[in-house]
Formats: C-alpha cells, structure tokens, sequence
C-alpha cells in the first residue's frame, strides 16, 4: 500500500461528495428532500463499492498475483501432494 492513505482526510471527503452527488441528483429528478435523504444513504454504500472495484483494478490490486496468504495455501496444498502421493 505504498503511498496509498485509507485514513486521510480526502478519502472522507471523497465519501462526502459522493453522497451529496447522489442527493442532488435525486434532488434534480424531482425527489423531495424528505424522500433523496433516505435514497442516497441506501445508495451511498453500493456506490461507492463500484467506485472502489475500478479503483483496485486500475491500480493493479485486483490481478490475479500471489499475496503471502495464497503462497502459503499453494505450499500447504503442495505439502498434502507429496504425503498423498507417497503413501
């Protein structure tokens, strides 16, 4: 996560804009405020989930590489190869 701040100021006001995009934009189709508010919260979460996917796939985080979770499953699972094969 080199260079990547979860707990920053931005990512905050990142999540800000993204509820008050889709307030107003429920707000532009003609919803009353009293309906947008509980629209946008329930939408807020999906949103910015999608947002998140493309953000880990375009920084590379979504590829199919190795973390020390998966090495180590792969040796374990090679591990269990070998005893059954000999046995």
């Amino acid at each position: 996560m080199n260079g990547h701040n979860h707990g920053g100021k931005s990512h905050l006001i990142g999540m800000i804009v993204i509820g008050v995009v889709i307030l107003g934009g429920l707000l532009v189709a003609g919803r009353s405020i009293g309906e947008a508010l509980p629209i946008a919260a329930v939408l807020a979460c999906p949103v910015m989930m999608i947002g998140m996917v493309f953000m880990m796939m375009r920084s590379g985080k979504a590829k199919g590489s190795d973390t020390p979770n998966d090495s180590h499953l792969h040796a374990a699972t090679d591990e269990t190869a070998k005893t059954t094969t000999q046995a």
